[in-house]
């Protein structure tokens, strides 16, 4: 399966209350406007470090309401 275009950032279960901004739980960000990963085997696993926690790929996917989008679920972890 080809990745999709988009990732959408979500908070994980164990994530302590206010580590994630609310602005950022549900954000979209389009993967061509990300920075390209230098080891190809690594993918996108790792894609965001922010304030001591790290952004997952979950292998799960959500779709937008008004034009149908896909994106991968990335959680952010402490």
């Amino acid at each position: 399966m080809n990745e999709p275009d988009y990732i959408v950032i979500r908070p994980a279960p164990d994530l302590p209350p206010g580590f994630l901004p609310e602005r950022e739980n549900g954000r979209w960000y389009d993967r061509a406007d990300m920075p390209q990963v230098i080891d190809a085997e690594s993918s996108m696993d790792a894609l965001i470090q922010y304030g001591g926690g790290v952004a997952v790929a979950t292998g799960r996917f959500e779709a937008r309401d008004y034009d149908g989008a896909v994106a991968e679920v990335y959680e952010v972890r402490p």
